[in-house]
């Protein structure tokens, strides 16, 4: 700022003086002779102190020296590292990476050997074990190792072959293949039937298809499609040639 400036303190048109700044300090990017803004930082956004608006510095450190994640030489403020664990290698909840307290025992009170801290027996207050089973092999939702119950179901009510209480598998059908009404994957029952009567040729019981006729072509009375029997007569007794059976 020059001699006559600082005696006169003269702005020009747009508010600013000789060494282009405002009468509040400022120069037109709003900046001080020292570089900082209204708000105390500079163009880089670190204050005089060498923080920014977050309060990191340009290592990425605050004021009491942790980074943006919370950690200081790895740890948080409470003592724990990003994977949860202080320094002695516990959690929050006191438990180390293999899940045993500084005693030794782990959630339910189970020594690295299995034996319990309560019953000093390798079962807890009610009879599990530390894989969590009882002296029959069952845990606490009545399943085994393998996921049967005592009558030998898993949770979705199959037993070891894939059947249910009912004997049907998840498909809906019997050991024998045949679902709760008697029918097949194929929709036939075990005489080979189908739920309209009909075997896979198309035959009912009595052999007729559903116009009627057996395999021969013939109808019930004996004749075929045309009107004829085996003999080629008519039911009036003709032939194709009109001429009457003698």
């Amino acid at each position: 700022m020059g001699l006559l400036d600082r005696l006169s303190r003269t702005f020009d048109e747009y508010g600013y003086d000789l060494d282009g700044y405002d009468k509040n300090g400022y120069d037109k990017k709003g900046y001080d002779k020292n570089g900082y803004d209204r708000d105390g930082y500079d163009k880089n956004g670190y204050d005089k102190k060498g923080f920014n608006k977050k309060g990191f510095d340009k290592k990425g450190f605050d004021k009491k020296g942790y980074d943006k994640r919370g950690y200081k030489d790895g740890y948080d403020e409470d003592g724990f590292d990003f994977k949860g664990y202080n320094k002695y290698g516990f959690n929050r909840n006191g438990y180390d990476k293999k899940g045993y307290d500084k005693d030794g025992y782990d959630i339910r009170g189970f020594s690295i050997v299995g034996i319990h801290i309560d019953t000093k027996t390798a079962f807890d207050k009610e009879g599990f074990n530390k894989k969590g089973y009882d002296k029959n092999g069952f845990n606490k939702n009545g399943y085994d190792k393998k996921g049967y119950d005592k009558n030998g179901f898993n949770k979705n009510g199959y037993d070891k072959k894939g059947f249910d209480k009912n004997g049907f598998d998840k498909n809906g059908y019997d050991k024998n293949g045949y679902d709760l009404n008697g029918y097949d994957e194929n929709g036939y029952d075990k005489d080979g039937y189908n739920k309209d009567g009909y075997d896979q040729n198309g035959y009912d019981r009595n052999g007729y298809d559903e116009d009627g006729y057996d395999s021969n072509g013939y109808d019930q009375n004996g004749y075929d499609h045309l009107g004829y029997d085996k003999e080629g007569y008519n039911q009036e007794g003709y032939n194709k040639f009109n001429k009457k059976k003698v």
